[in-house]
């Protein structure tokens, strides 16, 4: 699977009262959005369980509050923006105020949120958020999942500068950059469809120190699809399952998977 892993995720902490703020998603995909904050010395983060598929993003995080009084402050979701009237099925619910179906949970109880909602020359950009207690010197955990928002295409576009984009971003070694080529053949009845999901990772250098424990479980919906992604170390738990594992880590770059599904055209 390949090579420089990339980053971990964060909350958006608007402290001292700090206006939200948007993550850096990517446009092409629309990201898969995340949680990202503003520098703390204060709180760290122990532990972040992070699974990615093509259907769902569940991050499950232990949070410590290391300082010897509570620490209430403002934790936001940013939703990547996204056009009012789309020209093209991007995945989400448009009209909706809640297009990811974005939940949260702390300590395992469901928790309630806001949204605030931004149009600008057909635009939206929407913030789900909600105020949260951090415990003085106590562990916290903070559970969310929805659906991402993929880009995709039809049919693989792999020539010319399009090509090279996608090595690099998707890390794609050489053997399997030649099982592309000789696999996706319209013209000899197969065809290759990839859908792409974009994580923002780096925002989770801001907490204090490094990340305790780091563990990233892609899945493939089927097991003759394939998968590529930047990361060392990446090990097979199933014909589906790939995880990560990483300790005291300091997010460097954001996390962009590719799924590959294999089709026959009909005569």
């Amino acid at each position: 699977m390949n090579k420089t892993m990339r980053g971990a995720v964060g909350l958006l902490l608007c402290l001292g009262g700090t206006p939200l703020v948007s993550a850096n998603d990517s446009t092409a995909a629309l990201g898969a959005g995340g949680l990202v904050f503003t520098k703390t010395d204060a709180i760290a983060m122990e532990q972040e369980d992070l699974f990615i598929s093509e259907d769902k993003i569940r991050v499950a995080y232990v949070f410590r509050n290391t300082t010897k009084q509570d620490i209430n402050t403002r934790v936001a979701f940013p939703v990547p923006a996204f056009p009012e009237e789309p020209d093209m099925d991007i995945g989400l619910d448009v009209k909706s105020s809640n297009p990811m179906g974005f939940s949260v949970r702390v300590e395992g109880k469901k928790k309630a949120f806001d949204t605030e909602i931004k149009k600008n020359d057909g635009t939206v950009n929407m913030t789900h958020h909600w105020m949260q207690t951090f415990p003085a010197g106590k562990s916290l955990k903070v559970v969310h999942e929805y659906q991402p928002a993929i880009g995709g295409e039809a049919m693989l576009w792999f020539q010319d500068e399009e090509r090279t984009a996608k090595i690099s971003k998707y890390c794609i070694e050489p053997d399997f950059e030649k099982w592309l080529d000789k696999t996706n053949q319209p013209d000899k009845g197969m065809v290759l469809s990839p859908r792409y999901v974009d994580y923002i990772l780096t925002t989770g250098a801001n907490w204090k120190g490094a990340i305790g424990k780091f563990r990233l479980t892609v899945q493939k919906a089927k097991a003759e699809d394939k998968i590529s992604f930047c990361g060392t170390g990446v090990k097979k738990v199933d014909a589906r399952t790939f995880v990560l594992e990483k300790t005291n880590f300091t997010p460097e770059e954001d996390l962009a998977v590719m799924f590959v599904h294999q089709y026959k055209l009909e005569n």
